[in-house]
């Protein structure tokens, strides 16, 4: 809408009339257009990758990319179609304006219009923002699947115990250098898995007081080799998940007909 053309006198701030003062406003939004550019989306590619896909699994994090994408894909869908609504009544807007209209019909008229385009840059703002998260994520999600290759969901059921061991691994690692000890919490989690909290509490203290020598790295290489050398141990070797579960009278092994595997596809 053209502001000149509907300017008014109204005092405003500075000495200026508030017809003068929204111009600057509207001149100082243009200005910093392309922060919200920028700042427009959820997350930064690296907050991805280093602070939402932190988990030491793999298909942990590619669960994480999905509950992310299932997110997205909403937010894209209302947004979209939001976007071409407002399309459309811009449209329908300016095809009543190119008539004759009453001076106060096209006055209204003008005013809905502005505000409409107003409304509709926004949008695509949003719009652009759910458009960089999903493509940062299939990004993520591709880079993944080059690591673990092909993988359906008895593959995802299969790495489940050792998954979960290796997040239990690295919160418990955290409660002993906070406190010396694993907490209630995180023992309870270990047992359910099928682990002994009290050897992997002396494991842990161990690896803890080596991290702190002059010789340890300052990167977390050492931490990942030892959470996936004793998640392998205990589950490959020991199988302590199994016998937890023949203990409790359950089978250790999912039951894959209540799984979409990669033949499912091909029916």
């Amino acid at each position: 809408m053209d502001l000149q053309k509907h300017k008014t006198n109204l005092a405003s701030f500075g000495g200026k009339s508030l017809d003068d003062n929204l111009q600057k406003a509207e001149l100082a939004l243009q200005d910093t257009k392309h922060l919200q550019e920028i700042w427009n989306h959820s997350h930064s590619q690296w907050s991805w990758r280093h602070l939402n896909l932190h988990y030491l699994h793999p298909f942990k994090n590619l669960r994480q990319i999905a509950a992310e994408l299932s997110r997205k894909s909403d937010a894209l869908n209302e947004a979209r179609w939001k976007y071409a609504e407002q399309n459309v009544k811009v449209a329908k807007l300016e095809d009543d304006l190119s008539g004759d209209l009453e001076k106060w019909t096209r006055l209204k008229k003008e005013i809905k219009l502005g505000k409409s385009k107003s409304g509709l840059a926004r949008m695509l703002i949003a719009v652009d923002g759910c458009l960089k998260d999903i493509l940062s994520l299939q990004d993520l999600y591709q880079q993944i699947k080059d690591q673990v290759g092909e993988f359906d969901e008895n593959d995802v059921e299969e790495a489940e115990s050792k998954a979960h061991l290796q997040r239990s691994l690295v919160q418990s690692i955290r409660d002993v250098r906070q406190s010396g000890s694993i907490t209630k919490g995180e023992q309870e989690y270990l047992e359910q898995i099928g682990v002994n909290p009290g050897k992997v509490q002396a494991l842990i203290r161990n690896y803890v007081a080596d991290e702190e020598k002059d010789e340890a790295p300052w990167g977390v290489e050492e931490l990942m080799l030892f959470v996936r050398r004793l998640s392998d141990e205990l589950i490959d070797n020991y199988q302590v998940d199994h016998k937890r579960m023949k203990l409790q009278g359950l089978m250790a092994e999912h039951n894959s007909e209540y799984s979409k595997n990669g033949t499912d596809a091909k029916l």
